[in-house]
């Protein structure tokens, strides 16, 4: 083996895996952050009107200050945020970085790392967490007509839908904020939702009010109850509550349903998951796997379950699997001196 290998090697640079990597470096583990993308690639790909729900003090990360004049930071402040905190902490971070391939090789984990270019080169660690996030493929509404270009599952601005008749397909935060953003752009918006009324509790509190109004005002046209049975070139099948079958004129379909975790990169690495809701089987105390040395932390830790964690209650988890981590490693000591 050429190279010394890692205590630690994390996979995904968000949130999670940083604050685990920074736990980690005050222990003295050798450990080093893969991210597929650019650093905390997940959160980059949110809508650029993103404005998180906590507030900076919820979201900071081992007492590192996050500087901002609002209550609640945006999108663009808190990728700036993180970015800071791995410089001033000098952390290991590898962006561009895919992981394509984890196996474990004795009492090492064999990582294989694709680099920009194609080339790929091979880590070793003596423990992998897979902080993958659960933002990885965006639900599709999975009707005839749901592959077509004008259907869009990720939404940046608005400024490709202005003076265009766009539905919006969804009743939670995204999907809300969605709307409002659009119509306020000078789209003409629809909104499709399968619920009769918003939940209070998956919508944020000063969202819920602006949608009714709008709704109320027709300034946005509700469909509350209803879903979409298909999409042509030119409008959009609903199916109401009660049966009734209209058609919308529409030119763009973006549904804002959520979006599942990468189911088969988790198995691949050898998790067992929940059927339904694709939870990774681990330990709630330390966040092993079924496989030993194997962690999960941030929001995958749920699966596909939304509304249980996020960065302010995953920021911690690197507290969660440091014992266990350590005692890993002083196992395999142990091993290496009776064997020497």
């Amino acid at each position: 083996m050429s190279k010394r290998p890692f205590d630690s090697l994390i996979i995904g640079g968000g949130p999670a895996g940083i604050a685990a990597a920074h736990t980690f470096k005050l222990a003295g583990l050798r450990t080093v952050v893969l991210e597929k993308g650019c650093l905390a690639h997940h959160i980059s790909q949110y809508p650029n009107f993103m404005r998180f729900f906590s507030t900076n003090a919820n979201l900071e990360i081992a007492g590192f200050p996050l500087g901002i004049t609002e209550e609640k930071p945006s999108r663009a402040e808190y990728l700036r945020y993180l970015t800071s905190f791995v410089r001033y902490h000098n952390l290991r971070v590898r962006t561009y970085s895919e992981v394509t391939a984890v196996e474990k090789k004795g009492e090492l984990f064999r990582v294989t790392v694709r680099k920009p270019g194609g080339a790929e080169e091979t880590l070793y660690s003596t423990t992998v967490i897979a902080a993958v996030g659960a933002w990885e493929s965006p639900r599709r509404l999975n009707v005839p007509g749901d592959d077509l270009e004008k259907v869009r599952y990720r939404y940046r601005e608005p400024h490709d839908y202005v003076g265009r008749k766009v539905l919006v397909v969804g009743g939670r935060n995204s999907a809300i904020e969605t709307a409002l953003e659009l119509w306020r752009a000078g789209a003409e918006v629809s909104l499709s939702y399968r619920g009769q009324q918003f939940n209070g509790r998956g919508v944020k509190y000063w969202l819920k009010p602006d949608i009714e109004n709008r709704l109320k005002k027709g300034e946005i046209t509700g469909f509350l109850g209803s879903h979409v049975r298909s999409i042509g070139w030119d409008s959009v099948e609903l199916e109401l509550a009660g049966g009734e079958k209209v058609s919308v004129e529409n030119d763009f379909v973006l549904p804002m349903l959520g979006y599942d975790p990468p189911v088969g990169f988790l198995k691949q690495l050898g998790i067992d998951l929940e059927q339904q809701t694709n939870r990774p089987n681990h330990n709630p105390d330390t966040l092993e796997t079924n496989i030993p040395g194997l962690f999960v932390c941030g929001v995958i830790t749920y699966g596909n379950i939304s509304g249980h964690v996020f960065i302010e209650n995953s920021r911690h988890h690197g507290d969660l699997m440091l014992p266990r981590v350590r005692e890993i490693m002083a196992e395999l000591q142990a091993t290496r001196k009776v064997g020497a």
